[in-house]
């Protein structure tokens, strides 16, 4: 069964990318990555994919994008490294897993690649929209109108 989202050529993309890294139950990656949480990115991606694929099914575009949106936070959250050591160990990782050629350029463009396109889906499905925006920004008041500011501050 195949799963494509109206629009969503970053989704489906951030999707195959996933896909990249093997099935969850034949690949060594899976196994392997974030040990360190107990299988917790593990089930985030699961879900995650299991939600894009109801939302899909129902036609609801404010789930599916909530879903969208979810997914790619988790992804842009899971796929993190906090220092230059976990940075390199994570692009090891991902490298041999998914080629027997230059693990460390293939991890790196690939590691690039999903969080370029995990931010595109976060940002392309968030509930923020440019007339709400304007419309905000224009209601608001300026600083120089003291009693106005003071009471959007909640002084």
């Amino acid at each position: 069964m195949t799963h494509r989202c109206h629009d969503c050529i970053d989704l489906d993309r951030l999707l195959r990318l996933i896909g990249i890294l093997g099935s969850p139950t034949e690949r060594d990656f899976w196994a392997s990555w974030r040990t360190d949480v107990d299988g917790y990115g593990y089930k985030k991606i699961k879900s995650g994919i299991e939600g894009i694929a109801r939302s899909a099914e129902m036609s609801d575009m404010h789930d599916h994008d909530y879903r969208a949106h979810d997914f790619a936070d988790y992804v842009l959250l899971l796929f993190a490294t906090d220092s230059p050591e976990k940075e390199a160990e994570l692009v090891d990782e991902i490298g041999r897993s998914i080629t027997s050629g230059d693990s460390q350029a293939v991890g790196t463009q690939f590691l690039a690649d999903l969080r370029s396109t995990a931010w595109r889906v976060w940002r392309d499905h968030h509930s923020a929209d440019a007339a709400t925006t304007i419309q905000q920004w224009t209601d608001a008041p300026y600083a120089h109108e003291t009693e106005k500011w003071r009471k959007l501050r909640g002084d």
